[in-house]
């Protein structure tokens, strides 16, 4: 989930050179292509707790990227004051920590992984996301301390919701990890929140 570096910069110049508060782009994420082994690499049975961990590993991740997309969906009103696009900004910060916070529950509640490849997987994860809403959480917090129609606070949010963004790339397919391992492929297959 990238925010075109130009645009950014273009809104951001804006900000800085007019009294109309920055519009900020909006982000959708797209889920990847679906990437199973082959039959021939797939272990005829499957430890039914594997499978339970893949399918709560996957809900995390799949979540994510769905109510990203849920709540980046149009028909905000453009802000009209810079007091009105820090509120619209410290909005989005505050979606991003709620999201990237949500995921992190939600992988550190899943139990010991089955397979040491999901265990390292799963604590990358949980680094990329807690990294990703501790910036968006104290960026919201330095933003809402700022006072109303401050532009210049505006920048340093901005830049930290990008950045935000850039700390979850990667994340967005929870199958693709795991392709060293045919018993977690096969468990991918078998886990209903591991199909798109």
């Amino acid at each position: 989930m990238k925010i075109v570096p130009g645009l950014l910069g273009a809104c951001l110049v804006l900000s800085a050179c007019s009294a109309t508060p920055p519009v900020t782009p909006t982000v959708t994420v797209t889920a990847p292509s679906e990437r199973l082994s082959s039959p021939d690499t797939i272990p005829a049975t499957t430890d039914p707790a594997t499978i339970k961990w893949m399918d709560g590993f996957c809900a995390a991740i799949h979540g994510y990227r769905k109510r990203t997309n849920e709540e980046a969906a149009p028909g905000t009103a453009e802000p009209t004051s810079v007091a009105d696009a820090q509120k619209a900004l410290s909005e989005q910060l505050d979606g991003i920590a709620a999201r990237t916070g949500e995921v992190v529950d939600r992988l550190t509640a899943l139990p010991p992984a089955p397979v040491p490849l999901a265990e390292t997987v799963r604590k990358g994860f949980v680094t990329k996301y807690t990294t990703a809403r501790d910036r968006a959480r104290d960026a919201k917090a330095t933003l809402d301390r700022a006072k109303p129609g401050d532009q210049a606070s505006q920048h340093p949010a901005a830049e930290a919701l990008d950045l935000a963004q850039q700390d979850v790339d990667g994340t967005y397919d929870p199958i693709a990890p795991m392709m060293k391992s045919p018993e977690l492929m096969s468990a991918a297959a078998s886990a209903p929140s591991c199909k798109l």
